[in-house]
């Protein structure tokens, strides 16, 4: 295997690892989110890449164990990106909650 798709699904690995660390209100997150946006599609490009320069049946291993890492990535996204959809949700409704006890007490 490719060390740059080594080394991209190292990268990619320890962003998802910091994404689930940071609190969704922290700034960096969005810019770890942007940098797991960019190796994911340079990891595209690397497995593209490595079934065109394919010759024979012996590059198969090789996309089985990436098919297998993909899948765990996509898992893992998924369950970071519920989350935050849940925190946010979260959030909104706490933020109407606020002001609806602020029109009360405004009122009185």
């Amino acid at each position: 295997m490719d060390n740059s798709l080594e080394a991209t699904n190292a990268k990619i690995e320890s962003l998802l690892n910091q994404i689930e660390q940071i609190s969704a209100e922290n700034e960096d997150s969005d810019k770890l989110v942007l940098l797991l946006l960019d190796s994911i599609r340079e990891r595209q490009i690397s497995i593209d890449s490595m079934i065109n320069d394919a010759v024979d049946d012996t590059f198969a291993p090789s996309l089985s164990k990436q098919l297998k890492l993909t899948e765990n990535f996509s898992r893992r996204a998924a369950k970071i990106m519920s989350h935050r959809q849940n925190l946010l949700n979260l959030k909104r409704t706490h933020q109407r909650q606020v002001k609806v006890y602020q029109n009360i007490d405004a009122n009185r």
